[in-house]
């Protein structure tokens, strides 16, 4: 007989959302990029921080394979969150705080200790004989009546989970050996817990805990073998995926559940698959729980901006910035609406279609109003029990302001080599076009398309514009490089600086970005810091 050969080893290859160190690594640098203080200017792989965030990058990474390799077709299923908490566990769930009164005895020296009781227990043909002997001395005295079912249960987990697994065949047959009938699921998995009784070394309580874990599986079995028709399940054709799963073994909660693994489950809302506390029956959160009962995101603010006819572009800028406060005053106005880019407030930076408004502050209170609700013409409004659900309106303690986009003039400064023979007003007007296309167009990052969700919150879906610039995103040197030697008239830059107009100094290089203001776009100024020098020859120093 020719032995199997094992399975060659092949690279683990991420899929989207996945990604490989490499990947991981490359977006930490990009982010310690554009955002570590100026004073760490060293990002190179012998920097101690760049080590610390390689160390890190390699931690996410690892994570990544782990859960790209952990399927979760079955997962609303998996933890069974709609059960009674002491019916979570197949096996036993210890009462909450149970351990804290137990801990100190079973971890003694002492005969109390688990080293000493767990053989003891083990040996006890019955719960019955195991809580006699709990009741007798020395344990008596270490664990009270309403602790004993916690140590019992605990002293006997190591011998049922390895009975579960070993014999794990066993019982999957003895199951399987029931489905034939029409009887219900409890019934037959009853009568395959008697016809194991005599074969497995346990209680009957714990045989029977025994087949409900093997029925938890095949639960899930079964809803993984149905998962493209109850993904795809449709108001029309959600009760027959519902009787089919029904048909497969599966209870009323279990198939109400198991529709939870389409992206939109039909008939069905937040409410469902929560108890009435809001605790969810499913882990992690279903998109509708999560986008559609938490609280309203920054994000949700400024799609609600957007909704005004009048907005182009709006994000939501932590900080109270220039422009009109919650209430509708201009900032300033009030020391309790300062302008104050720390203060722990948002404000909703827009980009109207008309560049000036004719009234700057009533054009602001009109996004306001869109966007949260009428606070900002009515500031203290009296209390009213009757409030339109769909209404706008803000989390309750949010500050939240509008202003419009503001454009920093920014000068460019530096050499630009070239060759004899070139216009050098001629490239210095291209290449100043060129940055000044780079600075309207926006950074890479900021031109990719909103990815679609498969479930949205309650607010209208209004996706930004991917053109553009993003208030406050740095302007990094090296895209400013690409745009100025995307001329081939262009052989390299020498002495590249760069600062906002006005601004105390120019910054290097050395810096990697030059920031900007939070609700500001860049737009490069009109003064003309470009040089040319004629390269006589050419060479790697003029790159």
């Amino acid at each position: 007989m020719t032995p199997q050969q094992p399975a060659p080893i092949v690279p683990f290859v991420p899929v989207e959302p996945d990604a490989d160190w490499e990947t991981v690594r490359a977006r930490v640098t990009d982010g310690l990029a554009a955002t570590v203080p100026d004073a760490w200017s060293d990002h190179n792989p012998v920097d101690p921080g760049v080590t610390l965030a390689e160390v890190a990058a390699f931690g996410l990474a690892d994570l990544h394979y782990r859960v790209a390799e952990r399927h979760f077709d079955a997962w609303p299923l998996e933890v069974r969150g709609w059960e009674p908490d002491a019916d979570r566990s197949w096996h036993a769930t210890l009462p909450r705080g149970s351990l804290t009164a137990i801990a100190a005895a079973l971890a003694s020296s002492r005969p109390t200790s688990a080293a000493v009781l767990e053989p003891l227990i083990r040996a006890c043909p019955s719960p019955s004989d195991a809580g006699a002997l709990l009741s007798r001395p020395p344990w008596s005295a270490a664990f009270g009546a309403s602790h004993r079912p916690a140590v019992i249960a605990l002293m006997r987990a190591r011998l049922v989970r390895q009975v579960a697994q070993e014999q794990a065949h066993i019982v999957a047959e003895a199951v399987a050996a029931q489905q034939g009938s029409a009887d219900p699921v409890a019934t037959r998995d009853a009568r395959a817990a008697a016809e194991l009784a005599g074969t497995l070394p346990l209680w009957d309580e714990e045989i029977v805990s025994l087949v409900r874990r093997e029925r938890r599986r095949l639960t899930q079995e079964a809803l993984v073998a149905r998962l493209a028709e109850v993904r795809a399940a449709t108001a029309a054709t959600a009760p027959a995926v519902r009787a089919a799963l029904a048909g497969d073994g599966l209870g009323p909660a279990e198939v109400r559940i198991a529709m939870a693994a389409g992206p939109r489950p039909p008939d069905t809302v937040p409410e469902d698959l929560e108890d009435p506390r809001g605790r969810t029956h499913i882990w992690p959160p279903h998109p509708i729980q999560s986008l559609t009962c938490e609280p309203v995101t920054a994000e949700d603010y400024a799609r609600r901006a957007r909704a005004h006819p009048g907005v182009r572009r709006a994000w939501a800028v932590p900080g109270r910035l220039e422009g009109v406060a919650w209430n509708g005053l201009p900032t300033g106005r009030l020391a309790s609406v300062a302008v104050d880019p720390k203060a722990p407030a948002i404000t909703l930076v827009v980009e109207p279609e008309d560049r000036h408004p004719t009234d700057r502050d009533e054009f602001l209170r009109a996004v306001l109003r869109t966007a949260v609700g009428p606070e900002a013409g009515t500031p203290c409004p009296d209390w009213r029990a009757t409030v339109n659900d769909v209404a706008p309106r803000r989390v309750i303690c949010d500050e939240v302001g509008a202003g419009l986009l503001a454009e920093q003039r920014v000068l460019v400064k530096g050499t630009l080599i070239t060759g004899i023979g070139v216009d050098r007003a001629a490239l210095v007007t291209e290449v100043r076009a060129r940055i000044s296309a780079y600075f309207a167009a926006g950074r890479p990052e900021s031109r990719v398309p909103a990815a679609e969700r498969p479930v949205d919150g309650p607010w209208p879906r209004i996706d930004q514009p991917t053109e553009g610039w993003i208030p406050g995103a740095p302007i990094r040197f090296t895209e400013v490089v690409e745009a100025i030697v995307a001329d081939i008239a262009v052989r390299g830059v020498e002495d590249l600086r760069m600062k906002v107009e006005g601004g105390p100094e120019f910054v290097t290089l050395a810096h990697g970005s030059l920031p900007l203001a939070g609700n500001a776009v860049p737009k490069l100024a009109d003064a003309d810091c470009l040089r040319v020098r004629f390269a006589l020859v050419t060479g790697c120093a003029d790159a």
